[in-house]
């Protein structure tokens, strides 16, 4: 395609985060909407509301009109469906994370993908964040030392309304596969891959099949360790998108909800404060400090659907392919397995 032509985007699922992609679309010059597929009559009420074309299914859409990519945001169990339909029509996707409920349809995904020759880009959308570039830098130029650890924590508590969809009290739809996962990626895309994960888990609160709460344990390649507790039935102010002000639904608190242990120094994230021994100071007896860095604030959405513009133009290799993607998905299912298990699992 030439540079600055049109790009049209197409949304498969036009719920909260299928919203989120369209104010992101909305912002860029260069890409326009050219329909929304769904079913749902809250979709359609959206649609016919702001004046939107909605289809029932991606066929009738492009027998309709020109595009050039798929975003898929809708519920996890139908990612696999959607993304293989989209990818058999010869078309360039952006599926929101998780790339699928199981590791056999992300498989499935990519080895469609590649018959099709079409790109898949998973939304794992806080690695275009500056927070996570620059600590990448940060952790890459041993500014801390060495790594040793890190410790985190997600705890929002989600409104009953949230609940209502029978999807959304199952295990697919439980806080490590929708939540924490992000917080695996980045991790990855920080430290390197993990290897080993422990976990406990309890669902206590809800009595849902999904899990309300879990502890969880990781054993990282290079070394280090470290530990997560996650739960969408808990009130705190620690939390990344509350840390971060990236979903606009939710308050901007600025609280730091992960801190990163190194053996010069330590950081808290996402608002990376750096800590370390004044004065050359090497040991606990030393004063410490702090300073903290400055970043830029981007939409992390825009930069994702710029890049994927990219992706369809063939300028750029996704950032987070399937075959990463299934990665992070792995690592979240060994989570919930060990849990299940009550055992290390190697992954």
């Amino acid at each position: 395609m030439q540079i600055n032509q049109m790009i049209n985007l197409a949304i498969m699922g036009i719920g909260t985060i299928g919203k989120r992609h369209l104010m992101a679309i909305d912002t860029i010059d260069n890409v326009k909407l050219c329909g929304i597929v769904d079913l749902t009559e809250d979709a359609r009420s959206f649609c016919n509301y702001n004046k939107i074309s909605i289809f029932d299914d991606l066929n009738e859409l492009k027998k309709s009109t020109k595009v050039d990519g798929v975003i898929i945001s809708t519920p996890t169990i139908m990612h696999h469906e959607n993304a293989i339909s989209a990818l058999n029509l010869g078309l360039d996707v952006l599926i929101e994370k998780p790339i699928s409920a199981t590791s056999s349809e992300a498989e499935q995904i990519e080895k469609i993908a590649q018959i099709n020759n079409c790109s898949v880009l998973v939304g794992h959308q806080r690695r275009f964040n500056p927070t996570v570039l620059k600590t990448k830098e940060i952790i890459h130029e041993k500014r801390i030392g060495k790594v040793i650890g890190v410790s985190g924590i997600w705890a929002l508590r989600k409104d009953e309304e949230y609940f209502l969809p029978e999807w959304r009290k199952e295990i697919s739809a439980g806080p490590v596969i929708t939540n924490l996962i992000h917080d695996i990626d980045y991790l990855r895309f920080i430290f390197g891959e993990i290897t080993e994960v422990s976990a406990f888990s309890s669902n206590n609160i809800n009595n849902f099949e999904k899990e309300d709460i879990i502890s969880t344990n990781l054993k990282f390649e290079q070394g280090l360790i470290g530990n997560f507790l996650i739960t969408d039935s808990g009130t705190s102010p620690w939390s990344w998108e509350t840390g971060t002000g990236e979903n606009i639904y939710l308050p901007h608190l600025k609280e730091n909800n992960l801190r990163i242990v190194g053996t010069q120094g330590s950081l808290e994230f996402p608002n990376l404060k750096l800590w370390s021994y004044k004065n050359d100071g090497d040991n606990w007896k030393s004063e410490l400090e702090s300073f903290n860095y400055d970043f830029d604030e981007v939409d992390p959405y825009i930069s994702q659907i710029n890049h994927f513009i990219d992706v369809i133009n063939k300028k750029v290799d996704p950032i987070t392919n399937a075959s990463d993607a299934k990665r992070t998905l792995k690592v979240a299912l060994s989570i919930l397995e060990s849990a299940k298990l009550n055992s290390i699992i190697k992954i």
